[in-house]
Order: C-alpha cells, then structure tokens, then sequence
C-alpha cells in the first residue's frame, strides 16, 4: 500500500481537565479553539477545537486539534484522537498526573500513536524543586511508551516561559510522524457539522484514504444519503482538491445540517458498506481494573462514531489487563471501519476506557466461539496483503469476486491487491471465473475469481447431481445442461456454472454434447436381452438409410414392450449410434453425418441451402428435410437467412 508523505501534520492534546491544553495552543498560534459561549462561561473546554500553528519557511502544515480534558467528555476526546500523527500530552505540575491524564495518555496508545512531546504547564505557579518531581513522575509513566525519550518542557502560558522551546519540539516531533497509509478509497470520518452563511451546509475531519475533489460524489454512511462537494477548503483556503492526511471543511449540496451528525463518515459512493459486526484484536488495558467478560456491553469508539456493542470473545473466555484475544463486536447500529482501523472499547458502567485494538476483517461471517477455522482465519487477517485477499476469496466462497471488490472489502490499495491476487493464482490458490477482456490492468480489476477450495467443493457437487440423474435415468448417458444448472444455482451463478463445466471437460472429467453434458467415463450397461434389442434397432435404422422409420414402428415390429423400447432408445441416442433431429425423426449417426457433409458441400457450392434443395439432393419428403435443417440449426452448423440457410 503506498505511504504518503504528510503536508499536514494534526497534533492532538490530552490531559486532564483545567492542566492548561486549551491556553498553551493559544499561546502556541494564537487561536483560543474554546469558541462556544458555554466554554466561556465554564470555562472549560466541551468542543474540539481547532487551530493551526503558523510556521513560516517550515515544510509542513501543524493543525492542532485541542479536547476536553473533563471525565464525561471522554468520548469527544476519543472523536478528536482516533486519526492523529503526534500528540502534545499536558500536564499541569502543581497537580501532577491526573487520571484523565492516564486515561488519555492509554487512549493515544491504543490509538497506534508515535510521536509527540509534554508539556508541564502553569510552572509559574511552583519551585525548581516540585518540577524536578514531576517530571520524574513523567518520565516514569512513559517509560516503555512512544513517549519515552520524548522531551519534557516546563512551560507557563501565562509568563510564555518554555513556549518558543514546545513550540521547537513539536517541529521536531513532527519530524517523526510516520508516513500515512493511502489505501485510494476516499474516507473521512466527520466530526463537525455546521452552517456557513451564504455557503451551506460543511462538514469537518481528517480525510483517511485518497482525495476529494470539487464536484465529486460522495455518500454519508451509514445513512446511505447521496451529496455532492461545492467547496473544499483547508486552513481556511479554498482548493480545488484534498488528500488522505488533511484536516479538511467540505461544502455539501442536496443535504441538510439536520441529517448529518459526528460519526458518520463520508465516502466515495460503494466503496465502503455499513456494519455491524467486527472482528478484531483486542488488547485490555493493564490499569483496567476489572475483567472483560464475553458478551458485556460496552462502548465502541472508532472513527469519530460512538456505537454501544456486545463483546463476542472467541478464543478466551475471559480477558484479563494486559491481555489481548481475538473478538467479534456486535454492534447495536452500523457504523462505517476498515481492516486495520483502530478502535477503543469503554466500560457502559464505570465509564471507564477498557481497551482497544485494530480491525482484522469489517464484514465477518457469523460463526461460532473457539471455531477453530474461524480463529486461523482471523489470525490471517492479521498477516500481509496476500493472507489478507486470500482469506477474503475464501469467505466469498461461491461469489465470484474481483481485485477492485477485495480492495474495498480490505481497505487496501487497488495495486497491492491486483499483485496479491496475481501472485495467488499462479500458485493455484484463485481460479478465474470471468474471461479477461484487453487491456491487461483493466482486465485484471474486472476480472472475477474463486478461491480453488470453493472451486474444487462446487465441481463435486456438479459431478454429484449427474450421479443423482444417474441413479434415476440409468440408462442415460448424458444429462440435459439445463437441468443441471436448474440444480446448481441454488449455489452459484451461471457465470460460475459455465466456467466449471469448461474447466471439467478440460480436463476429461466430464463430456459435452450439444445441450448434453455427463460423465467422461460413463458407459450405459444394458441388460443382456436389452443388449441384443439394441444391436437389431441399430441395424434397422443404419439399413433404412435415409428413408428412416418411425421410432413407433419399431418397436412394433420388434415387439419390444414401451418402457423396455424408452430405455433402450434413450441409451442408443444418448451412445450417439442415433439422432433424434426431431421429436418424429430419428437417424442412425452414419447418416446425419453424410447430411451434415452434404449441406456443407452445397453451401460452399451455392453459399446457401433452402428445404427444397435438400429434398432434392437426397430424394426426401420436405418433413425429413426440414427436420434435418433444424437439427443443424440447433447444434450451431447453420442458421436460417429468410427461407434459407447459410454456415455459421
């Protein structure tokens, strides 16, 4: 998956209320992010707030996303924190650590964040001594974290003591930030929905995977409701396109402020469907004091969306701090998350953070506690590319599926997926279903695959159901096409269908006739006086030439019972030592070939053929002649052009 270089670099605070957050970002750019009028009141923090740090001749944009640090606003700080590239954790030195500054700090963890800097505010109100003491604290608690080794900066937004030196470690800091994954699937949790007067309605967040652009149209999920971008703008600058990595303002067409909300998520339309089961990776945090049990409620925070879910553990039947196992979430309304996405998980009761983890598969397949193929699959989940699109084949199982299907099933780029699928079916693992157009990388995004375990399952029951005909008609040989497919799709497509049928005949499992297919080594056993009816019918219709009789007669003249005859008819033109051109005309093989080669040879002559010429040609009344015109017709040597026939 390609990795993108950040333009943009968003950088989250966290701490615990009233430790400064909100006035060392002002400090830092200027911009007090408290803007609501109850904020100013309380004076505490409610919103996220949002602010750009100016960095004149510096490569990168610092967009500072500012939370409230109050316990019963966890939730909006979990909004802020899902998707940031470095973190400015702060904490006051005349109180010390706080328990929201734990909690925010495990949050920013589970989060998968790596770099950033702390900040020891309000230091004008203590000694040299109680700073030394706290920063041992500090440097304690993040020992072993992403934050060990990072710097530690007294400093007071009051005196601005230590703010040129944050403001210093944080350029460097935003050194560090790892590159972003760019999956190509535009995706951009929302997490501010307002009005701009003369504008509209415009929606705020980080975009996820690939670009937006003016005039695109874009879905909000999980509603499903269609829009259209009218304006982008970031850092208050109208652009014409934005990219993964960027805090990003959408203007949107035919949508109302009423119908959207933080926690949706806006999105290329059909590139991400709505869940609401996930399996994952969760990892219990080792300060939670209690054990998670299987099936407890809890609240799930992903993206910007806060979704209550059941806790299905699959392999574990209880997590214990510090642990980590496989689970499914089972979500009480849909929500929008690809493979890898990060997730926190707390407590309904306590209102305490339990844990969190990543994504391994968006849309799982129901299945059972401690199923041991559902648990390898999930381990797979957790592998490279190539396990990944595998097991998403495998979980198909009789739907065809392409590369551009899996890529978005995955969240993984277009390309990477393509590759993997190449590299699974040259080693026998993918069997192409759809035949490939021109073009090679347009094909390979359309074409349409089965993992070789559905395959190998569906070509058995197909040689199943022709035993089954078997066993009720045995003296046939081949069974009509139509009638197997009528039994086969119950479990897949025609396109599936056709594909194994060619794939069996290919390799001489089985045998094709006309509209007739059966098993390649099937040889009809008549009884031993069945044997010899057989020999005399044969000859009958092999002497009477042309001037063939009627079935009927036959079996008059040989006094042969109707079911005995039916029978034996039925293995005599099912061998193709007869041809029933017609429900009334049946042939000996020798002879519908000397037809076939003569109308072959009159056609090429005379470059068509009428029913009349036919009749001459072989002395035949029009019935015969017709009857065999129409046999051609149908096992595709000719076709009529008005009263005539021509070769295919």
């Amino acid at each position: 998956m390609p990795y993108v270089d950040l333009e943009q670099v968003i950088v989250g605070t966290a701490g615990h209320i009233d430790h400064g957050k909100t006035a060392l970002v002002k400090a830092l750019t200027g911009v007090d992010t408290d803007t609501l009028a109850e904020e100013k009141r309380r004076g505490i923090t409610i919103e996220l707030g949002f602010a750009f740090l100016e960095t004149p001749g510096f490569d990168k944009q610092i967009m500072f996303i500012d939370v409230p640090g109050h316990e019963k606003l966890i939730k909006t700080m979990v909004a802020g924190s899902s998707n940031l590239d470095a973190a400015l954790l702060v904490i006051a030195v005349d109180e010390g650590i706080g328990v929201q500054t734990i909690e925010h700090f495990d949050i920013l963890q589970l989060f998968g964040v790596e770099a950033g800097i702390i900040a020891l505010t309000k230091t004008d109100l203590v000694d040299a001594e109680r700073i030394r003491a706290v920063t041992a604290e500090v440097e304690a608690m993040a020992a072993g974290t992403f934050l060990e080794g990072a710097p530690i900066i007294p400093v007071s937004a009051v005196t601005g003591v230590g703010v040129d030196e944050v403001r210093n470690a944080l350029l460097a800091a935003v050194h560090r930030t790892r590159k972003r994954r760019d999956n190509g699937i535009f995706r951009m949790p929302i997490d501010r929905v307002f009005v701009m007067p003369g504008f509209g309605v415009v929606i705020a967040g980080t975009i996820l995977g690939g670009e937006v652009n003016v005039g695109d149209k874009l879905e909000v999920l999980p509603e499903g409701i269609p829009t259209r971008v009218r304006g982008i703008q970031v850092h208050s600058e109208a652009i014409q396109r934005s990219l993964v990595g960027r805090r990003t303002a959408i203007n949107l067409q035919d949508v109302k402020k009423e119908q959207l909300r933080r926690g949706q998520c806006i999105c290329a339309p059909g590139a991400v469907t709505p869940t609401t089961r996930l399996d994952a990776r969760l990892f219990v945090l080792r300060s939670y004091d209690a054990e998670l049990r299987n099936r407890e409620r809890v609240s799930l925070h992903i993206g910007s969306d806060e979704v209550m879910c059941r806790v299905v553990l699959l392999d574990s039947e209880k997590l214990g701090p510090g642990r980590s196992g496989l689970v499914q979430l089972a979500l009480e309304s849909p929500t929008t998350a690809l493979r890898n996405d990060r997730f926190v998980i707390r407590s309904f009761s306590t209102m305490k953070t339990i844990g969190g983890g990543a994504v391994l598969d968006p849309y799982p397949l129901s299945h059972r506690r401690w199923d041991a193929d559902a648990l390898k699959a999930l381990l797979e989940f957790e592998g490279g590319t190539v396990d990944a699109v595998e097991q998403t084949f495998l979980k198909s199982r009789a739907v065809p599926t392409t590369a551009l299907e899996v890529s978005f099933a995955i969240g993984e780029h277009l390309d990477d997926v393509v590759r993997a699928v190449e590299e699974l079916r040259q080693a026998g693992k993918l069997v192409e279903i759809s035949p490939r157009g021109a073009g090679d990388a347009a094909a390979a995004r359309r074409a349409k695959f089965l993992h070789s375990d559905a395959c190998s399952e569906l070509s058995a029951r197909l040689v199943e159901f022709i035993g089954d005909f078997y066993t009720k008609e045995p003296y046939r040989q081949f069974m009509p096409i139509l009638d197997l497919y009528s039994r086969f799709s119950k479990l897949a497509d025609k396109q599936v269908f056709e594909a194994l049928v060619t794939d069996l005949c290919t390799r001489g499992v089985l045998a094709k006739v006309g509209s007739k297919v059966g098993l390649a080594d099937r040889r009809t056993e008549l009884k031993p006086g069945e044997q010899d009816a057989a020999e005399r019918i044969e000859t009958i219709f092999r002497d009477a030439g042309f001037a063939t009789p009627l079935e009927e007669d036959v079996m008059n003249d040989l006094e042969i019972g109707p079911e005995s005859f039916r029978n034996i008819m039925t293995a005599l033109v099912d061998q193709g030592r007869l041809v029933r051109v017609s429900d009334k005309v049946t042939y000996h093989k020798d002879y519908v070939e000397r037809a076939r080669q003569l109308v072959i040879d009159y056609i090429r002559q005379h470059r068509s053929i009428t029913a009349a010429e036919l009749r001459d040609e072989l002395g035949l009344s029009r019935k015969y002649t017709t009857a065999l015109l129409e046999y051609f017709d149908s096992v595709f040597l000719t076709r009529r052009d008005g009263d005539r026939r021509v070769l295919q």
